[in-house]
Formats: structure tokens, sequence, C-alpha cells
């Protein structure tokens, strides 16, 4: 019985243990330089309420689909909101004319290439995905 008890806690430490094993990190494109990313600015950015960098570019925003478990764990962990406070916030803006939707790409791969082509543009990417730092800037200040 209690050998049973601790393979359960076991089981259940490490079932813990391998969600939190991969952190996602922030990217931007290399023409993002030295721009101070807090998570007040991380949460603006990401929710379309400010469009622009301090030096005046647009921010180009890519996220991957709301049901990503990427998307919904950088959510949670990084916005510090649900998942679906942020898309109600995008569908309130984009539904009164205020503000639009960010662009969604389906794969992390693709939100690599979308973010190293495309100036002044911001999105998160796996720890485990390889990346190429000569294309892209991982940002680790928030």
């Amino acid at each position: 019985m209690i050998s049973l008890i601790r393979m359960s806690l076991l089981f259940v430490v490490l079932g813990l243990s391998s969600g939190q094993i991969l952190a996602d990190s922030v990217i931007v494109s290399l023409d993002v330089k030295d721009q101070a990313i807090n998570k007040n600015f991380l949460l603006a950015a990401f929710s379309m309420r400010i469009t622009r960098w301090p030096d005046g570019r647009r921010i180009r925003v890519f996220v991957l689909p709301d049901r990503a478990p990427l998307h919904q764990r950088f959510v949670k962990q990084h916005l510090q909101v649900f998942p679906y406070q942020l898309r109600n916030h995008w569908d309130r803006q984009v539904f009164t004319g205020t503000g639009s939707f960010p662009v969604t790409v389906e794969s992390m791969e693709e939100m690599y290439h979308m973010v190293s082509q495309t100036e002044g543009s911001i999105g998160y990417i796996a720890e485990s995905f390889k990346l190429n730092l000569e294309k892209v800037r991982v940002v680790d200040e928030f």
C-alpha cells in the first residue's frame, strides 16, 4: 500500500515537473535592438494595446492558435492571463474597430520563420526549438 502511494506521488511529481522543463522564449526580429521588454510591455504588445516599439516602428505580433499547448502555456505563464481572456480582448478590439488580431501561425517553425523575416516582429517559441541566433534575438529581460 505504501509503495503504491509512493509510486503515485512519483508520477504526480514527474508529471508536474515535465510540464515545467520546457521554458518558453520570447523572440524578436534582429532589427529590434536594445528595447526594454518587461512583463507590462509584453502583455500590452500581445494584447495589441500598443502597436509601436518605443522608437516608433510598428510591432508585428505572431501567435500560435488558441488551442496550441505552447500558446496556452505562454499566455498563462508570461502574460499572466487566461487564453480566453486574451481572445476576448482581441475580439472586442476588432469588433469595435479599435484594433486588430495578431498574425496566427500554425507551428513553431513558421513562428521562427515569420519573426526572422518580418521587421519589428515579436513571437514566442519553446526552448526545445533549435534557434539560429543570426536570424532572431531571444529576449530574456522580462
